[in-house]
Order: structure tokens, then C-alpha cells, then sequence
């Protein structure tokens, strides 16, 4: 279960220093919410800096969808994505969201990895985090019975609870927060705490106390951080360089040798080199290396794709440098392999080279896994990062790979795409200059699309590419990788993250079989959901018929916040959709499919008509919906009049059921009065009666 999309955008796009620095600024607690507007999705925090008295305003729009999310600070900080001020503002809205402080949404626990916020083995804690029904079957399971606990080390316990004859893995941390990744596999969605981990929790707490952790604790990830400062770790030989004295049960480190200098941040976090190693038969070349000549302007970086790389995702991406000629289209002799763990003196190169050196660098493995282990809680625990070359990897870590590196090749073909030192080295191939091949970056990016035909009783899927108006077969990738395509000799990009995890599952054969069994539930569940993202086209005998549609209009209404939104939903033989996206829908029929096409102008002519109803009306960011202010809904009985409006229309309205602020009974009243007499009195009682309602 990967982080938040939140905290793994602090930790995706922040250098150490910035995350280091952001979480300081929110655990002071310098970060205070200013304004948050639930329609738009958009929150500003007033944050203020850790060095200085200055205050930053940072916004933060669409914060709920990671594809759209975008920060902005007032700080002048320009060397990074992100700066401490908006790390520090991002975390604070996580929190926040945590503890449903803003209500934006149902929460739902996924009980795989849920964030225990304290910081020690709290009993009232416990039971506030999960139900009550669990917290008293736990003490009923504990007066009987106990947890096995399997292992109990460096701040990690290992635990088994068998409730009713089913066994469950229950695995409890400390992270780096100081607080507690849970995981276990029951199932319970209302809570952080489901019944096996507070079994294991107040089963560690009566045996051994609220700090039984600090007691299991490996200090050694502490100390190898305060030896980075200075370059070392505790693999080397420290003797007479360092000691460690302990204040408070916390390791501090001490200098001995007072010829050890500081190293600079950017270089702490740089894992020292390892000895490259060869495919067995390869020969490395001896190569000259390049002369520092910081005078010599005809050093060029150049940029390699290393097909040699038998893990996921297929390829490496490596850097040369070597002397370029006159004319700057080729280099001049061999060129150098950079090894990018090591220092690299960028004044050798001009300024578009000098801003290749960062990228190249978060693309290396050693960021790649750095990336899985912050987006994987319990990675070591499950053994799901660490493979054999043979295995292929489980399809969590795959999409957490894509997530990280599809970005930032999306950077680097736009930064590359016109410099003419961008080769591909092939398979089986040594690193030699001779064997590096020059080769076209592409930057439009590439989309596929299938082909669906039945064969016999079976049905078969087939993944394609359009390449510069040309349509390939997926199998024609001549590179084993489904993140990059590769086509005489030009390199190409998928446009979505979405896109390559779906191009993987047709990357060994091309097509996918399903037989006529499985057709209906594979319909329902993966070709429809394909039609809305993708062009799929149908052979002719599996469409029933084409034809335009009449669509039925209906209004849906929603809160957000102090707005109402009204939502218009289109229906084609049953089908419901919103305004926008594809112009044709398909539709299951038996064991074939309907092709509906929409009427464009009918969709847009009744929109035209619901927005003249009121001249406040707001279309958030440009979406194919309508928000109204709550004060303006009620002012001069507009609301009623929009009832009246669509039942002339023949449009029903649904939704009132879910509204909490804006309750509306769209009955019109009726008046019945009953007079009762007797010799001298007489009594009126007046009815108002609001359709089932009656006052």
C-alpha cells in the first residue's frame, strides 16, 4: 500500500533538504490554514519560514486528484519542484485530512497500511482509533488466548492472530515520523485499528509497557545519518575518525579527527559507487579518460539509453561525455562513461548540458528504489521490492516505478529531443563507444488503442500503436519495455502512466484471449471501462446495430460546501453520462455491443438552457457542471421557480435525499381549513399540507 498522494508528492519532488526543513516547519507548528473552498478543491495555509520571521502564503489547488494537483508559494525559492513552505503546507493537509478536519470525503481504511499517529503505545488512543466492538473483543480474545508474535526487531513486531480458526499477519513499525505503518489483511474499512492490531497492541502494552518499542530500536539508520555528513558510514573503518556517546538513550556523534570536513547537503545523500560488472563474455574497453580542461568547450553530454538492463522496467539510462566536432553533430573519437554517484565537474559543459546532470541523476537505480522504499511501508517485510532477475515483479511496485519515472522521461525527451547525442545501446552489447547507435527522441506523446474480433468461440484483443501515421502491433516494439516504445530508431513516450501499465499486460503476445464463458464479466469489467479511456474498435459482428440517440435529461444535485451543484446526466438506451467525453458510447447488448452515438446538440442546447436560469451561476474550472451559492439558491424563491422550470422541461430532479444544508420539500402547499361550532363558540383549525408534510 503506497503513501498518500500527498506525502508522496513531498517525497517524489523535494530534494532531502526541503523535506527535511518542511517536516521542522509542521512539526513547530508554523503552518496555518487561511481559507479552503470545497468546490474548487483549493486550500491556502499561511506558512511561516524556519529561519526567519517571514511568513509565505502557499495554495494548493485540486488537491484530491493527484493528476491535477498544483502548488504555488510566495517564496522566491526557484532550485526545485517544491519548496519547504509548500512541503511543509502539504503535510499539514494531510494531516488534516487524516483527522476529517475539512470533511471533504468518506473516509475509508484500507487495513494494508494504515498510520497510527501516536507516539507510543497509548491505550486511550487505541480506543479512540478503533471501535468499540473491537476494543471489547480484543479484551475478550486476550482473557483467552494470545498473539503469536514471530519476530520482535529493530522497531518492527511481526505478530499472527487467529480469530475463529483464520490466521491473520498483522505487522506493526515505527517510521520515520515516530509513528506507527500498520498492516494486516482484515477487513475493516470504518476505522485506522482493526480487531487483530488492537489485539496486538494492548497485548505488547500488558506485557511490556507503552515504550516497548524504544526497546527494539536499531539505532544504526540514526548513526549512518549523522556519518553521511561527513561522508562515511558504518561500513568503514571509523576507528580514530568517530565515536558516538549516548544523551537520553539517543546516539550524538563526535568527531575525532579534525582533518574530516563537512560535505555539502546535495553530496551526502550520494551512495559511493560500486564496481560496474560486465555480462559474463563482455570485454570492457580501456578507454582514455576525458582531461579537465574547464578551458575546453567542446565537451558534450550525451545520453544513453542502455537496453542492457534485465529487471523492470528494461532499460537504464546512463551518461558519456566526450569532444564534439566543428559542427556539433557527432563526437570525435571515444567517449567517457559518467558515473553519476561520483562528483562531476559541470564546468566542463555549456548550460543545457550543466541541467541534464540533476534529471539523469533521479533516474539512476539507486533513486528508483529509494522512491519504492519511502512508497512502500512494508516492502522489506513482504519481500515485494527485492527480486531475482528471473522474477518479474508484482504489479504495485511496477506502478510505482511508472509513477516515478514517467514524469520525469516526460522532462527529459523535451529537454534532449533536438541534441543530436542521444544513443541506444542494444541488448548483449558491451558499453563501448562503437557500439552506441544515435537515435530520434519523439516528443508527441503516443496513445494505443485494440482491436476486438471473435475467433471461433473465443474472443481476441489486440493492442496497437500510431506512430508518425503509421500503425504498429505493440509486439513490433523492438526494446523489452512497455515504459518506452521503441521503432526505426525513434524512441517514444506513452502518454499516461495508465498506458504503460495497460500496455504491460499485452507486451509477450500482443493480444489477449478470452474465452466465451468469461466474455459477459470481462465485458462489464474491462472492455466497457477501455471504451470510455480508449479507441477500441469492434469487428463489424460484434455490433449489433449503430444508431443516434435521443438522450433523456436529468438533473442530479450535490453539495459542496456553501454551493449547491447541479449536475446534468444524459441517458442513451439506459446508459448514463455526463457532459463531455467520448462521442460515441458503448453500450452491452447479449453478447455484442451497442454504438451510441451522442447528440452533441441536443447535450449542449439544454445546458444553454439551465445556465440561462440564473445569471450566478459558475462553472468550477471549466467543468461540465453548474454550482450556485446557497444565499442566491434561496433569494426571491429562485429554487422553486428552477422546480417549476424543469417539470415544464420534462427533466426530473434526484438528489434531494443526500442534501444536508439545502432541504427542500418541492410539494406545493395545500390549505384546508376545519370549522367546528356550538350555541355560542365557534373553532378554525388551518392545515398546511406540504405533500406527505403536514404543519
Amino acid at each position: 500500500m503506497a503513501l498518500p498522494h500527498l506525502i508522496k508528492y513531498v517525497y517524489t519532488n523535494g530534494t532531502d533538504e526541503v523535506i527535511r526543513r518542511g517536516k521542522k516547519i509542521h512539526a513547530i507548528g508554523y503552518v496555518e490554514l487561511v481559507d479552503y473552498d470545497e468546490l474548487l478543491d483549493s486550500v491556502t495555509f499561511r506558512v511561516k519560514d524556519d529561519s526567519y520571521s517571514t511568513y509565505y502564503k502557499v495554495n494548493i489547488q485540486k488537491f484530491k486528484d493527484p493528476k491535477t494537483l498544483s502548488l504555488r508559494c510566495a517564496c522566491p525559492y526557484n532550485l526545485g519542484d517544491i519548496c519547504r513552505h509548500e512541503a511543509a503546507a502539504l503535510i499539514q493537509l494531510q494531516e488534516m485530512l487524516d483527522r476529517n478536519q475539512l470533511k471533504a470525503e468518506k473516509i475509508e481504511y484500507d487495513q494494508r497500511h494504515t498510520v497510527i499517529k501516536m507516539k507510543f503505545i497509548d491505550h486511550k488512543s487505541i480506543r479512540l482509533l478503533c471501535s468499540p466492538e473491537s476494543y471489547l473483543a480484543a479484551e475478550e480474545f486476550l482473557t483467552k488466548s494470545k498473539a503469536v508474535i514471530e519476530s520482535a526487531k529493530d522497531e518492527v513486531v511481526k505478530a499472527t492472530v487467529d480469530l475463529e480458526g483464520v490466521p491473520y499477519k498483522v505487522v506493526i513499525r515505527k517510521n520515520e515520523e515516530r509513528n506507527f505503518d500498520t498492516s494486516c489483511e482484515y477487513p475493516d474499512t470504518q476505522h485506522p485499528l482493526c480487531l487483530p492490531k488492537v489485539i496486538v497492541f494492548l497485548q505488547l502494552l500488558k506485557m511490556y509497557g507503552s515504550y516497548y518499542f524504544d526497546t527494539i530500536r536499531n539505532w544504526d539508520k540514526e548513526k549512518n545519518k549523522l556519518l553521511e555528513m561527513y561522508g562515511f558510514s558504518l561500513d568503514d573503518d571509523l576507528t580514530g575518525k568517530f565515536e558516538f556517546t549516548y544523551k537520553e538513550g539517543k546516539p550524538f556523534l563526535r568527531l575525532l579527527d579534525t582533518t574530516i570536513k563537512r560535505i555539502s547537503p546535495q553530496d551526502a545523500g550520494r551512495a559511493k559507487p560500486r564496481e560496474s560488472q560486465l555480462p559474463y563474455g563482455m570485454i570492457p574497453e580501456v578507454e582514455t579518460p576525458v582531461t579537465e580542461n574547464i578551458e575546453d568547450p567542446a565537451q558534450r553530454l550525451g545520453v544513453v539509453f542502455n537496453f542492457n538492463h534485465p529487471s523492470y522496467p528494461g532499460f537504464a539510462i546512463d551518461a558519456v561525455t566526450g569532444e564534439s566536432n566543428d559542427a556539433v553533430t557527432a563526437y570525435v573519437g571515444k567517449v567517457e562513461k559518467l558515473d553519476l554517484a561520483k562528483f562531476v565537474n559541470i564546468e566542463l559543459y555549456n548550460e543545457n548540458d550543466k541541467q541534464l546532470i540533476a534529471p539523469l541523476r533521479k533516474m539512476q537505480e539507486s533513486e528508483i528504489t529509494k522512491y519504492l522504499n519511502r512508497n512502500s511501508p512494508f516492502s522489506g517485510m513482504w519481500e515485494n521490492i527485492i527480486h531475482h532477475e528471473e522474477d518479474d515483479l508484482p504489479e504495485e511496485t511496477k506502478a510505482l516505478m511508472v509513477e516515478y519515472l514517467h514524469p520525469k522521461l516526460k522532462k527529459l525527451f523535451i529537454d534532449i529531443a533536438a541534441s543530436p547525442f542521444v544513443f541506444q545501446l542494444g541488448e548483449k552489447k558491451a558499453f563501448r563507444t562503437d557500439n552506441l547507435k544515435s537515435i530520434g527522441i519523439v516528443t508527441d506523446l503516443i496513445s494505443p488503442y485494440f482491436k476486438i474480433e471473435q475467433h471461433g468461440k473465443d474472443y481476441q484483443i489486440e493492442c496497437w500503436v500510431k506512430l508518425s501515421g503509421q500503425h504498429v502491433q505493440i509486439t513490433e516494439n523492438e526494446m523489452n519495455s512497455s515504459v518506452l516504445f521503441f521503432y526505426n530508431e525513434n524512441l517514444y513516450l506513452w502518454e499516461k502512466p495508465e498506458d504503460v501499465m495497460l500496455v504491460d499486460r499485452f507486451l509477450a503476445k500482443g493480444k489477449m484471449t478470452i474465452s466465451k464463458s468469461a466474455w459477459p464479466e470481462q465485458m462489464r469489467t474491462f472492455i466497457l471501462p477501455l471504451t470510455k479511456q480508449y479507441n477500441v474498435e469492434f469487428a463489424a459482428s460484434l455490433i449489433s446495430e449503430v444508431k443516434d440517440g435521443d438522450p433523456e435529461k436529468r438533473i442530479l444535485l450535490q453539495e459542496k460546501g456553501d454551493y449547491l451543484v447541479f449536475q446534468p446526466l444524459f441517458s442513451y438506451k439506459g446508459f448514463e453520462t455526463k457532459p463531455g467525453g467520448k462521442d460515441e458510447l458503448i453500450i452491452p447488448d447479449g453478447d455484442r455491443v451497442l454504438a451510441v452515438h451522442r447528440d452533441r446538440d441536443k447535450e449542449g442546447q439544454f445546458l444553454q438552457k439551465l445556465e440561462a436560469l440564473h445569471s450566478n451561476f459558475i462553472r468550477p474550472d471549466g467543468a461540465e457542471q453548474l454550482a450556485l451559492k446557497g444565499t442566491d439558491v434561496l433569494k426571491n424563491n429562485w429554487f422553486f421557480l428552477f422546480i417549476d422550470a424543469m417539470k415544464d422541461l420534462k427533466v426530473p430532479v434526484y438528489g434531494f435525499e443526500a442534501l444536508k444544508n439545502f432541504r427542500f420539500n418541492t410539494a406545493k402547499p395545500q390549505t384546508k381549513i376545519h370549522i367546528s361550532s356550538n350555541t355560542d363558540w365557534f373553532d378554525a383549525r388551518v392545515d398546511i399540507v406540504f405533500g406527505d408534510q403536514k404543519v
